[in-house]
């Protein structure tokens, strides 16, 4: 569950902001402003015109703004057309955004220090209070301005990350420095530390060595995060005669079988073997081409044995996005599949393809919605792909080492 999101991006070189004047950000703002009245695309009407309104606005004020403040503000902006696809990647080295060296994730509302640099390696397993003088939870709502979104799924996924960004806390007024920043760290002994924090450019935060509880607690790394480097594995598992499949990225993967080859081998061992269940985990897989899933979805439905409820199930959580989404909504509309974990990020029924632009003074890379589907026409007032069972991540199973999700599984 450790969540270093910003962590896996190359860096580009170094970030432009230093040079960066309100001509030359007039012209980005004019530049994304062309691009998204042209190609941007949303089922909710007025959202182009609002976001042209916020671009002029902050063009009006670029002159008593910071760079990194005016980073914020087309976060902002870009938030403000409600799509999760369409955003600003704050974890990009031109946006020059620097970090807290810690990584968190939010459990039962805290949000629990799962890893840190080395020298900080004494605060893991802690939950942070404050950021300066603002409770946790206020300053996290405060930071949901800047987070596009389709539900807010996206806010436990990503905001763990964005609010250890300390240009953003700095923008937010939740920091006075916007190279430093204060938390406040209560320890598993209940006491109370207070800790000042210099950011980190992104190579220097990627690179550090790096602490975590399980390493730290002698934990097991759990089964759905054994194999990262691979898009699809599979792996049977006898005590509960469960074939456990983990599909991590709707893409075929270079130098390994494409997901129609891998799927023929998977299927050949399930008839092989006839598993009481079949387990598709999706938690980790934040999208890729939701077509790549048609040959898993077709080989469910040429076995009635098998495509049967309570036999089939998906595991989603809060990174489940994009075409992971896409695939359980074609997956409950075509089997008898049943949805367990968390909800996933992604509206069913909003974007169907994306792409990316360069800002031509700044280098911002920004993504943005070109096509939109209703992939879920039946239901249109979902805002997510719900579960069938909830469970929920706890702080208490974590550092015993349990999945839950998969316990549950396995047990019911």
């Amino acid at each position: 569950m450790v969540v270093l999101c910003l962590t896996t991006l190359i860096a580009y070189g170094q970030s432009k902001l230093n040079t960066m004047n309100p001509q030359s950000w007039e012209e980005d703002l004019n530049y994304l402003d062309k691009k998204i009245q042209k190609e941007f695309n949303s089922f909710t009407p007025g959202l182009k015109g609002e976001f042209s309104k916020e671009v002029l606005s902050l063009k009006s004020k670029l002159g008593s703004l910071k760079n990194y403040e005016v980073a914020g503000e087309i976060m902002r902006i870009l938030s403000t057309l409600k799509d999760g696809h369409t955003e600003l990647n704050i974890g990009h080295p031109k946006v020059g955004f620097h970090r807290v060296p810690l990584s968190l994730y939010i459990m039962e509302g805290e949000f629990y220090v799962l890893a840190a640099h080395e020298k900080y390696s004494h605060l893991v397993g802690g939950k942070v209070t404050a950021i300066g003088d603002t409770p946790i939870k206020e300053a996290f709502e405060r930071l949901k301005q800047n987070m596009s979104h389709d539900n807010d799924m996206e806010f436990l996924h990503a905001g763990p990350g964005y609010i250890l960004l300390t240009e953003l806390l700095a923008y937010l007024n939740l920091t006075k420095e916007h190279l430093k920043s204060d938390l406040t760290i209560k320890q598993l002994d209940g006491t109370e530390v207070k800790t000042t924090f210099t950011g980190m450019e992104i190579s220097a935060y990627n690179k550090g060595s790096w602490k975590t509880y399980r390493q730290m607690n002698g934990l097991e790394t759990p089964l759905y995060q054994s194999q990262n480097s691979s898009y699809y594995w599979y792996q049977y598992l006898p005590d509960g005669k469960t074939m456990y499949f983990n599909l991590s990225r709707v893409n075929n993967q270079k130098g390994k079988k494409s997901i129609k080859s891998f799927s023929k081998e998977l299927f050949a061992e399930i008839d092989k073997l006839k598993p009481e269940k079949l387990v598709i985990d999706l938690r980790l897989n934040n999208g890729g081409n939701y077509h790549r899933s048609e040959p898993i979805i077709k080989a469910i439905e040429e076995r009635p044995w098998l495509n049967q409820k309570g036999k089939i199930w998906a595991i989603t959580a809060r990174r489940t996005f994009s075409a992971a989404s896409t695939t359980c909504i074609h997956l409950k509309q075509r089997t008898n599949i049943q949805l367990i974990g968390e909800a996933g990020r992604t509206h069913p029924n909003a974007a169907q393809n994306n792409e990316y632009m360069s800002l031509p003074n700044s280098d911002f890379l920004i993504e943005y919605t070109t096509r939109i589907k209703k992939h879920w026409p039946e239901h249109p007032d979902y805002d997510r792909v719900p579960v069938d069972v909830e469970v929920l991540p706890t702080f208490e199973a974590y550092r015993k080492g349990i999945d839950r999700v998969l316990e549950y599984l396995i047990n019911n």
